[in-house]
């Protein structure tokens, strides 16, 4: 097996300042993220009130026509005037 040997000089210095360059990048990325999950956090929170606000809301309404159906039925059978 034929192994090249090749040699490659670069300072200490250079290599470290490119790994701390990109250390830095990738705690940039994480801050980014952080916030954005906070604004979606936010967003889900406020989704989740309207739902529950939603849901509230329907089931006065269910009730309100099960009360109005029952005043028809009420209305029609026992309060009808059939000779």
């Amino acid at each position: 097996m034929n192994q090249s040997q090749e040699t490659v000089t670069y300072s200490l210095e250079t290599i470290l300042m490119r790994i701390e360059g990109k250390i830095d990048s990738l705690q940039k990325d994480v801050r980014d993220l952080k916030v954005g999950q906070a604004v979606l956090t936010g967003k889900v929170e406020g989704i989740e009130n309207r739902l529950n606000s939603l849901e509230g809301n329907q089931k006065y309404q269910v009730w309100a026509l099960i009360v109005l159906l029952a005043g028809v039925i009420v209305k029609n059978f026992f309060l009808s005037s059939n000779p």
